[in-house]
């Protein structure tokens, strides 16, 4: 599993299919809790962890039990632990969820890249 985390419009989608020969097509972008499992790459997982976390699951359980093959992934996620913490208790646990799944996803990749105005910094 590659994990690409970071900021919004930081480059993570361009970076994935350079680094991993992806096309759009390969991209599954999440717009709910629900994941196309067959896509080699899933992005906007922040999304995903959103809708998990107002549907009251935990975004790396719900993960893992609609994606059991992780290992084989790419995934992408918006970096939302910097700035304010949000004063709405929703908001609150998806960005302490999201950071959780994070943590998680991190421990298991490969490899962890973090972008940052384009340019990869790769942690693991």
């Amino acid at each position: 599993m590659l994990l690409i985390f970071g900021g919004a419009f930081q480059g993570k989608r361009d970076y994935a299919k350079r680094a991993c020969g992806l096309g759009d097509a390969d991209l599954f972008l999440c717009t709910d809790a629900a994941l196309d499992a067959t896509a080699p790459a899933i992005t906007g997982l922040e999304t995903f962890s959103l809708a998990c976390v107002r549907a009251g699951l935990e975004p790396i359980d719900e993960l893992r039990r609609q994606c059991p093959d992780l290992a084989q992934k790419v995934l992408i996620a918006d970096d939302i632990s910097c700035g304010v913490v949000p004063v709405d208790p929703v908001l609150r646990a998806w960005r302490e969820a999201h950071g959780r799944m994070l943590n998680a996803l991190a421990k298991e990749a490969d490899g962890v890249v973090r972008l940052f105005c384009g340019l990869p910094q790769v942690l693991k």
